[in-house]
């Protein structure tokens, strides 16, 4: 690994570029002139596409979907406490932010270059490179040391990490991994990553991310936090679903599920394993409750050099799950009535969507008591509640056994 001190030397020896114009570059490939405003760190203008075959999956040819992939890779402004990070960092949007780190992330191999800087992927990249974890110690809370130095706080990945829940980027023994901590509901959050993994694993799903709690010290106390290595590297890209469908047009005939089918298949994925992952993945949120399976936490791995997708992205991200924000839990028939971001506005409804329903429920028989054991070990919630969260993960599969056995569940029947 080599040292981050070539990127501090970069920042502290050269000065801020004026003109706002760069190169996004794929790897240390010139894909395109983009012209930044450089205060706000938006992308204002693509002056020139020069290989287009080379732009992020999903954009076109003309490069003028850009500006909406760049806006995304930064932090959301729904990022609680963004602003005092951002007022620490000396920078006035998390755009910006992300412009002080070249736009770097540890999901692809995009990157944008000052057109007055000599750089080069090797020397920046941070699947080689280490990095400094003070952003994320800021990030999240952590009362882990973190020096004034400003221009250190600026170089790392965790100024391209998206979603609501405080994260950032660490290395650990080597191995690079995403940390997410949420101080508020028990920290629930963080512990939910883990009662899945545990669920995928007793289903023999392999194709999902592993999660592990830890402790994170915030305020004087100590929260759980999830950790999960990268799924990424130097040779293999994250896309996620949104990306694919930001500039496609749905025929009218057609859903948003069944065009991100068809246009995985265009990208080289085989349909049935397309298929199988998202039947599986809206089987096993149906049965944990996770109202936030959207368009950017699901998506495919990218082979940049062959320009084709190789396999779907591990299940991941289901944090927003098991009731964590609800003051009431609900039970029996109201659970089929939970609302959710994804591709319908119902969770029951998503079930019309499995065509092939396949998962043997009889391995999570005594699953519910061991979600509710990591509720009670983890979190400080009562036991109580751990056990209501539990109980709604026994109905929740007792209304999924009698959907696998051909019940229309979705239409509301009164099955108790």
């Amino acid at each position: 690994m080599k040292d981050h001190t070539v990127r501090e030397w970069m920042y502290e020896r050269s000065p801020e570029p004026q003109s706002g114009f760069y190169v996004l570059k794929h790897k240390d490939k010139d894909v395109a002139m983009i012209q930044m405003d450089t205060f706000t760190g938006r992308l204002e203008y693509v002056l020139a596409v020069y290989l287009p075959e080379e732009l992020p999956v999903g954009c076109r040819a003309d490069g003028k979907s850009l500006s909406n992939w760049w806006s995304l890779r930064a932090i959301p402004d729904s990022r609680k406490d963004l602003r005092q990070v951002l007022s620490r960092t000396g920078v006035e949007t998390s755009q910006a932010l992300l412009l002080r780190s070249y736009g770097l992330s540890l999901t692809d191999h995009y990157w944008v270059q000052p057109i007055d800087r000599e750089l080069y992927w090797k020397d920046l990249n941070f699947f080689e490179n280490d990095f400094s974890e003070e952003l994320g110690n800021l990030l999240t809370d952590s009362e882990e040391d973190v020096r004034e130095d400003v221009e250190l706080l600026r170089v790392s990945p965790s100024a391209s990490v998206n979603g609501d829940m405080k994260k950032k980027w660490i290395i650990r023994d080597g191995v690079r991994s995403l940390l997410k901590v949420n101080t508020n509901h028990y920290g629930q959050q963080a512990v939910n990553e883990v009662i899945a993994g545990r669920m995928h694993e007793r289903l023999g799903w392999k194709d999902h991310v592993p999660y592990r709690v830890e402790k994170i010290r915030i305020g004087g106390h100590d929260h759980p936090c999830s950790i999960s290595p990268l799924f990424t590297s130097e040779i293999k890209e994250f896309v996620p679903a949104y990306q694919l469908l930001m500039d496609h047009k749905i025929p009218n005939e057609s859903s948003l599920y069944e065009s991100l089918v068809l246009m995985a298949v265009e990208m080289g994925m085989e349909e049935e394993k397309v298929r199988r992952q998202l039947e599986y993945t809206i089987m096993t949120d149906f049965i944990l409750s996770n109202t936030d399976r959207h368009l950017n936490n699901m998506g495919f791995l990218y082979d940049p050099e062959h320009r084709r997708f190789t396999d779907m992205a591990p299940v991941f991200d289901t944090g927003n799950a098991l009731f964590y924000d609800w003051a009431v839990i609900p039970h029996k028939e109201n659970l089929l009535d939970i609302n959710v971001n994804s591709f319908c506005k119902r969770e029951a409804d998503m079930l019309r969507y499995v065509k092939k329903p396949i998962l043997d429920v009889e391995k999570l028989t005594d699953f519910p008591e061991e979600a509710e054991s990591l509720l009670r070990q983890y979190t400080d919630m009562p036991g109580g509640r751990a056990g209501e969260i539990a109980e709604t993960i026994r109905e929740k599969t007792a209304y999924l056994s009698l959907f696998l056995n051909g019940k229309k569940i979705w239409k509301k029947e009164q099955y108790w």
